[in-house]
């Protein structure tokens, strides 16, 4: 809509930057390959910073980082990957080795956090794909160990699985106030920042900081 993409065009002129951290690739069971994500990023976006999220793997992630920098485009790459826990999936942002899946939520968090990354849930209490529901989101936050607890949630999800998923992120983190993102979920180039995490400051790390 003309209303959204002059919102977006006046972002550009502030101290705020774009990022889509919740993106698919061929190497999981997105449909474009990853010299072709990049070339979209940089021709038809607007975004700062994105990350590859495919399914229990970063080899997408670490191929798109290297061709970024390789063909010096103007965004930065996050190595990222959706894992798949035993009570649902959780991405986990700002790694550099793969992370164990089919383990539990709190195994994955630790082990996200262990290599300096940040957790975030993706498409919470959506019964559309597998997330993790209220129950174990609520366990999680009752733990209290600085090793284990979320960094974020994502209060909006692009696919049709946020129509579940977005009212109840919102309404559940209205309680945690937890680092909030929207990110796509892209599995087609055209979806590719459908929606957005806004941060002060234009680079991964800033991005980082402010989650």
């Amino acid at each position: 809509m003309p209303e959204t993409i002059d919102k977006r065009r006046s972002l550009r002129e502030t101290e705020y930057g774009l990022a889509d951290v919740h993106i698919h690739s061929n190497v999981g069971d997105g449909m474009a390959d990853i010299p072709e994500l990049l070339t979209f990023v940089q021709e038809k976006t607007d975004l700062d910073v994105i990350a590859i999220t495919d399914h229990n793997r970063i080899k997408g992630s670490y191929q798109a980082r290297e061709l970024a920098a390789k063909r010096s485009y103007r965004f930065e790459v996050v190595i990222g990957t959706e894992v798949t826990t035993l009570e649902g999936h959780l991405l986990g942002l700002f790694i550099e080795s793969p992370i164990p899946y089919l383990q539990s939520l709190e195994n994955t968090i630790e082990a996200i956090h262990k290599q300096g990354g940040l957790c975030i849930v993706p498409h919470p209490m959506s019964w559309l794909t597998q997330s993790v529901s209220k129950q174990n989101l609520e366990r999680v936050m009752a733990i209290g160990d600085p090793d284990v607890y979320l960094d974020g949630v994502e209060t909006i999800n692009a696919t049709i699985v946020g129509r579940i998923s977005n009212k109840r992120a919102r309404k559940f983190n209205k309680k945690y106030k937890l680092a909030e993102t929207g990110s796509s979920d892209a599995h087609f180039l055209k979806a590719v920042g459908g929606a957005i995490t806004l941060f002060p400051g234009r680079t991964a790390e800033e991005l980082k900081r402010s989650l």
